[in-house]
């Protein structure tokens, strides 16, 4: 984490000047017209990652850091609407493409989650069967003449373990297996409670073919307490309504898309299709993918299909509905919104993927449509969440354009080298281990496999998607600080041992551990020619960071920034770090919230320049 204590206690000092003041909302600051509330804080607190969030001794300095880095994110979003890049069309798809994504969301909430009721019987007969434990054996068949054969043999007298131990199936029965509540499916659930010790089912169909069970035995639990019965409670509950919520998204599915009907255009998907193939034919033997993994449609990819395929074909509609029909361009702009992936190149495989992709899009454009017809797209959670997600995007686009507007001549160069390359001491050099993938899917999986204990460095072995740092298996090697951009800057205020991320990135999201850490050395200097290129390329990232943070302070007093500290500390947060996911209602899942990595310097010029304190009234 940035050493921040000297800001700290210019805030302190703030906090005591307003002190005695009220407030009149729950924001925690003002950034122009934008206000951040509380909720907006603590959500995209709560699920961003960050450092050191275990230690309590740091969280309000941490609460104040990261509400500087949100604030930042607010000023270059007003500064890209005053540049009126939210006529982009790159900012009217994604906008466009996140209101259809929350509208969806809320049809489902609305029209199947909040519908479901789990009634006191429902409930009751769950926390008895929850309360118990089967114990069955079972035999097993994919042919339905075999399993009626044994069948009849079990209802003739033939004892059920004389026939077990003749079935393949047997060695993993030895010990009988163990059913609880929620396991199996509501309908062979239904039969197994009903079964009693000795007894066997019928033949009961499972998507894995055909079983008979039997009930060697079975034991019930007594709760010990007020806490082991809420538990048992919510674990009820919770499944339940998983249950209910199959079922419910299964009526309103059969009922919603009974009459319709969409067609696609097929002339423009065997263009897509062969186009798709090809390039993944091309990456698969050029980028030496393995057999198995994902060859990836790149948003460059599209743009660059777009250009041989030309404004005519674009315009063509690729999915006819009745009214606003999708053109082939927007359609492959929606394929770099939601990203599109395969583990095989051939070209009936990719028709077979993408057939089954574009029934899948054409089913959320319909849900979207009959969400917006029915003015969920009106509802004030959803304009917040669609207004956050814009509001980044907005921050993004102006920051990728601040990268190419930095130069740097020869002659900084040289003085860079000279100020630089003394021979009194070295830059802190730190060594880490890097996982880079440009899909949100791995991330989830990762620090799920971290949570249960795998090492960092197999996971790298698994994932990691830089070529340059797959032969070292993600391991950078030491390096100094001020290289590799954000990865060096925030590499330099972990410990070793901690782990980072995701850090969005141009390339995608990375991940890394932090496995080495050196101080500052004493070291002779090094001959400009051989490290000009590094000089350079350091130079640039410094000038580009610091015009950055200028550029972020000069947004605060053109904008101006109000805080309400004191809404700040009441806010309770937790200890743990964290990632968030959240699955979308009807298919789909993104990151809780926008991510952002640490942006704090600028605040210490703008806090010592504040004549008196900006208090939101």
């Amino acid at each position: 984490m940035i050493k921040f204590s000297h800001l700290c206690l210019l805030l302190v000092f703030i906090t005591s000047l307003i002190q005695g003041q009220s407030f009149m909302d729950n924001s925690v600051a003002r950034v122009g017209h934008i206000s951040i509330s509380d909720k907006e804080f603590l959500e995209r607190y709560e699920m961003t990652p960050g450092i050191n969030r275990h230690r309590k001794s740091t969280v309000e300095s941490q609460k104040i850091e990261f509400l500087f880095s949100l604030v930042a994110e607010k000023l270059w979003s007003l500064e890209a609407l005053s540049r009126r890049m939210d006529t982009t069309e790159v900012i009217k798809f994604t906008t466009n493409a996140f209101e259809k994504m929350f509208i969806r969301d809320a049809l489902f909430k609305k029209e199947i989650q909040e519908k479901i009721v789990v009634s006191e019987n429902e409930m009751s007969v769950g926390l008895k069967r929850n309360s118990s434990k089967l114990y069955v054996r079972f035999l097993f068949s994919y042919d339905i003449e075999e399993i009626n054969n044994l069948h009849k043999l079990l209802q003739n007298g033939v004892p059920f373990d004389s026939i077990l131990i003749e079935s393949p199936e047997y060695e993993e029965q030895i010990t009988p297996v163990e059913i609880v509540f929620g396991q199996m499916d509501e309908s062979v659930e239904e039969i197994l409670f009903n079964l009693k010790i000795n007894d066997f089912t019928r033949p009961v169909l499972t998507p894995d073919g055909w079983y008979i069970f039997y009930l060697v035995n079975k034991s019930e639990e007594i709760l010990a307490g007020s806490n082991d019965r809420e538990d048992a409670i919510k674990t009820v509950r919770k499944t339940l309504e998983a249950r209910k919520l199959i079922e419910q998204q299964k009526i309103f599915y059969a009922e919603f898309f009974r009459d319709k009907k969409v067609d696609i255009d097929p002339e423009l998907f065997e263009i897509l299709a062969k186009n798709v193939s090809s390039l993944f034919e091309y990456k698969k033997k050029n980028f030496f993918i393995k057999d198995g993994d994902l060859i990836n449609l790149e948003p460059a990819d599209v743009l660059k299909m777009e250009d041989v395929f030309g404004e005519k074909l674009l315009s063509k509609t690729f999915i006819m509905l009745d009214e606003d029909p999708i053109s082939f361009k927007e359609y492959l702009r929606s394929l770099i919104f939601d990203g599109y992936n395969s583990t095989e190149y051939k070209i009936n495989y990719v028709r077979a993927s993408l057939d089954n992709r574009i029934r899948r899009d054409v089913e959320k454009e319909l849900l979207s449509r009959e969400g917006k017809e029915r003015g969920y797209g009106n509802l004030p959670e959803v304009r917040n969440e669609v207004e956050m997600w814009r509001q980044n995007y907005l921050f993004q686009i102006l920051k990728d354009g601040f990268r190419d507007s930095v130069e740097v001549s020869e002659e900084e160069v040289y003085n860079f080298y000279l100020k630089n390359n003394q021979p009194e001491f070295y830059p802190m050099l730190v060594n880490i281990i890097e996982i880079l993938t440009d899909s949100i899917e791995i991330v989830e999986n990762i620090f799920n496999e971290l949570n249960t204990g795998l090492d960092f460095k197999d996971l790298a072995k698994k994932y990691n998607k830089r070529e340059w740092s797959k032969k070292n298996n993600g391991e950078y090697g030491l390096f100094p600080i001020t290289q590799h951009g954000d990865i060096g800057r925030i590499a330099a205020t972990m410990n070793v041992g901690d782990v980072y991320g995701p850090l969005k990135l141009k390339e995608g999201y990375s991940i890394f551990k932090l496995i080495d850490k050196q101080d500052e050395k004493i070291i002779p200097p090094k001959p400009f020619e051989k490290f000009k290129d590094q000089y350079k390329q350091d130079l640039t990232y410094q000038k580009l960071y610091k015009k950055m943070t200028d550029f972020t302070y000069g947004l605060a007093v053109k904008y101006g920034v109000s805080l309400n500290l004191g809404n700040l500390e009441q806010i309770k947060v937790t200890s743990l770090p964290s990632f968030g996911m959240r699955f979308l209602g009807f298919g789909g899942k993104m990151t809780a919230v926008p991510i952002i990595a640490p942006n704090v310097e600028w605040a210490e010029q703008w806090i010592k320049n504040q004549q008196q304190p900006q208090v939101i009234p």
